[in-house]
């Protein structure tokens, strides 16, 4: 009963702490091509190999650090003061909307009686209560975070931790992985499997890194057309839609939506605005910049990625959408492979 304790409590340990591993994981992924940038010029310059690998992470870790250092100095106070300005202005949003709906139908002689019946007279007073009592339960819950801040702190120092291992000893981790395949597993089966994982790597990095770069001009295209037009909460909203822009086929369309009832609320016409600046931005990003950072890489048809982006979703939520296109991707090679070795070794050709 010893060893399965021993291994209860290891895998109850791991799984306190996956965020960490997971953390170090993505850090390594993310800092990998600048990591070996740096190398690459180091070693031009005769410096061995182990110390370029140090320099070269150290370098690329601390790139890595001023970037989220810089974002959240320059993004995260200004966030904050629009999405605390757009709470303390929603309840009369929601008033503003009330009365503009009852007085359209006054003027178009609708009668409120059935809606009034349906909604009852108190509607507006218990939409305001609601507003309230959900941002009087979110302050509590937000400020309970607060209590969560070691654990925090604690994960991404051993996020980073990790991060720093996997890109210092890569390399290892990887001979290591080959050894045990070729070691259990029959020749053939090992080198396509070897051969496979670059493929799986390759599909992944071209996809975040791409995606990435591609959603990040988005959302500042997205912030200074809407400064120059004069929209308000261009910095909030061209934020959201530069995140969602990394989900493919519904990312734009999740993205501006939050911004289109907030700007219809303030002005119609502004939200009309914002609807047709979006739709410009899209056909902007999906016929000229999306095929010029990405082009046809994962060589998925239009109808395969919606399926993976919908069977990603339903399966595992946002991440899911994310993820569900290069992994569909990488099943998509596999089978492509097989099905044409099948058909050679048939000698059939279509």
């Amino acid at each position: 009963t010893k060893p399965v304790s021993y291994f209860q409590g290891a895998f109850q340990r791991f799984s306190k702490n996956k965020g960490a591993v997971v953390a170090g994981v993505v850090i390594a992924f993310l800092l990998d091509k600048p990591m070996m940038l740096c190398e690459k010029y180091l070693l031009k310059v005769n410096i061995n190999k182990k110390l370029a690998r140090t320099i070269s992470t150290v370098i690329a870790l601390t790139f890595g650090i001023l970037v989220v250092i810089g974002f959240c100095m320059l993004i995260v106070p200004q966030l904050l003061d629009s999405i605390l300005s757009l709470l303390e202005q929603a309840p009369g949003m929601i008033e503003k909307v009330y009365y503009d709906v009852e007085l359209f139908l006054v003027k178009n002689h609708i009668s409120t009686d059935a809606i009034n019946k349906y909604l009852g007279d108190d509607f507006l007073a218990r939409t305001l209560a609601t507003i309230t009592t959900t941002i009087t339960q979110t302050i509590p819950q937000i400020l309970a975070l607060g209590g969560k801040v070691t654990d925090i702190v604690l994960n991404t120092l051993l996020g980073l931790i990790a991060g720093v291992y996997i890109m210092l000893e890569k390399e290892l981790f990887m001979r290591g992985t080959k050894k045990c395949t070729y070691a259990f597993l029959k020749t053939s089966t090992a080198d396509y499997l070897t051969r496979f994982a670059g493929i799986t790597r390759k599909v992944f990095n071209d996809f975040i890194l791409g995606k990435a770069l591609d959603s990040l001009i988005i959302g500042i295209l997205t912030y200074f057309l809407m400064s120059l037009f004069n929209m308000p909460y261009s910095l909030l909203l061209s934020t959201i839609v530069g995140v969602t822009n990394m989900i493919p086929v519904f990312g734009p369309f999740i993205g501006a939506i939050p911004g289109l009832f907030i700007l219809m609320v303030i002005d119609f016409k502004l939200g009309i605005y914002f609807a047709l600046l979006i739709l410009a931005i899209q056909q902007f990003d999906g016929n000229i910049l999306g095929p010029t950072i990405l082009g046809d890489r994962l060589g998925l048809p239009s109808l395969a990625i919606l399926f993976s982006v919908t069977v990603g979703g339903g399966l595992f939520g946002i991440v899911g959408m994310f993820i569900g296109v290069p992994t569909f991707a990488v099943i998509y090679i596999a089978v492509k492979e097989v099905v044409e070795e099948r058909l050679k070794q048939k000698q059939i050709e279509i």
